[in-house]
């Protein structure tokens, strides 16, 4: 596998972040499904795996808390993988839903 700079990882990562959040919820099902279940899952996998963030913090281009929520969001993510909440309809209402929307929110308010 080719090592990406760490400009590029950053740049991966807030793209991963762009497709999780509360504007989802303003959008069809099948732009939810896609963000959500294809988009920000491959990239929560990769991208806010604890190695990306760990160069992405001695780079200096996070904070430790926003490290340490995105390791956070991608917990709590992964936990809904192989769940009766990995849908749609739960994402609409499920407060584990709103939870991981949210993070994602404040992570990517953080940021600027």
């Amino acid at each position: 596998m080719m090592d990406i700079t760490v400009n590029k990882l950053m740049e991966l990562f807030v793209d991963t972040l762009q497709k999780c959040g509360m504007h989802l919820l303003e959008m069809s099902d099948e732009y939810i499904g896609y963000y959500i279940f294809e988009e920000f899952d491959s990239g929560a996998i990769s991208f806010l795996h604890e190695s990306s963030l760990l160069k992405l913090e001695k780079a200096g281009l996070i904070t430790e808390s926003i490290s340490q929520k995105s390791a956070e969001l991608r917990s709590k993510f992964m936990a809904l993988q192989n769940t009766d909440q990995w849908n749609v309809d739960s994402v609409k209402c499920a407060k584990e839903w709103r939870e991981i929307l949210e993070l994602s929110d404040e992570i990517k308010s953080l940021l600027k």
